[in-house]
């Protein structure tokens, strides 16, 4: 036997002798998990997965598959469009006081008022609020509903997890839907103010262009008329270059007349949002408390720190008293 393990089984040894504390704090972490786990109001959450419709939107406007997923892959200006915004959106305080102002079926008033009167707290947020600097009515129903918001993107399958918990399942579920069409509504009022932007952008573009295709339609032609001779090289060399870069005004032209009407067929479009691609359905399992949890936690802290307190102090006695430890060391029996 080397000196490391007579250590370590004098480690061990150490918090055998003391069972008796270890059972008495086991018991207390085992009461506190149980008393906590009771004082939290049960819980249920209600989800709903999403996904950006951005490509099927592409092709019917116009474009091919390729040039729709080409336009995703290289990120052109998503805006709101993207799963990792969808889920920061939905977990604002603004998107808050939105869903705040909702209906809740069956209570006969808004989400709000819902709140102050049905929503139970566990009780150390009541005590806390003594300690606590007071904050208005108004910004602790919106904290919890903020709270009661939980969202996850996944950008590889670019899809978006919605989730709202409430201590009610069926509000849970009608507020996730709202939650859906809250969402909705403000990524189509984006997308139409960004269309009509692009649109003027392209009703610009496209007077600029044919401005000056007409511009060099007319150096052109005023140039054949003034040079009735265009047998002489130079002059056949200057018709031709004008001749080009009418050619190339024109092409210009017509591409920009393409852009404009895309847009304008864009600004009069219902745009697609997202895609449910699972529906919601009413929790029938609790989310919280999980009392388990709360049992294994406590139970793993205190025991724990008893472990470390125990050997923490054998260890200061050690230091105290070097005499009776060398004596101690000098007379282990080596194997």
């Amino acid at each position: 036997m080397t000196q490391t393990h007579r250590d370590t089984w004098s480690a061990w040894h150490e918090c055998a002798s003391h069972w008796k504390i270890f059972l008495a704090v086991g018991t207390l972490a085992l009461l506190a998990a149980i008393i906590v786990s009771a004082g939290i109001p049960e819980q249920y959450s209600a989800q709903v997965k999403v996904s950006d419709e951005r490509k099927e939107t592409d092709i019917l406007i116009g474009l091919n598959a390729f040039s729709a997923w080409a336009r995703g892959a290289v990120n052109q200006r998503k805006g709101l469009r993207m799963p990792e915004v969808y889920a920061k959106t939905v977990t604002t305080r603004e998107f808050a006081k939105m869903l705040s102002k909702v209906k809740v079926e069956g209570y006969g008033t808004d989400y709000y008022h819902y709140i102050l009167e049905h929503h139970k707290q566990p009780w150390w947020n009541r005590v806390a609020r003594w300690w606590s600097a007071e904050k208005s009515e108004q910004e602790q129903v919106i904290d919890i509903i903020n709270d009661n918001i939980r969202s996850e993107s996944s950008s590889i399958y670019n899809t978006t997890i919605l989730q709202v918990t409430d201590q009610d399942p069926l509000v849970a579920a009608m507020m996730v839907d709202s939650v859906c069409m809250l969402l909705e509504d403000r990524l189509v009022r984006y997308q139409h103010s960004r269309a009509t932007l692009d649109y003027f952008h392209a009703q610009m573009k496209t007077s600029e262009a044919e401005a000056h295709f007409k511009k060099l339609q007319k150096a052109y032609i005023d140039f054949t008329d003034s040079h009735s001779d265009i047998s002489s090289p130079a002059v056949q060399t200057a018709a031709d270059q004008l001749q080009k870069e009418y050619d190339a005004a024109f092409d210009n032209y017509n591409k920009e007349c393409e852009q404009l009407r895309r847009a304008q067929a864009l600004v009069h479009k219902q745009p697609a949002t997202f895609a449910i691609l699972k529906n919601t359905t009413v929790p029938v399992k609790r989310s919280q408390p999980a009392t388990i949890g709360y049992v294994l936690s406590f139970l793993f802290v205190a025991l724990t720190l008893t472990t470390w307190v125990i050997l923490g102090r054998r260890k200061l006695q050690e230091l105290r008293t070097p005499q009776a430890t060398n004596n101690a060391t000098n007379n282990v029996v080596w194997i």
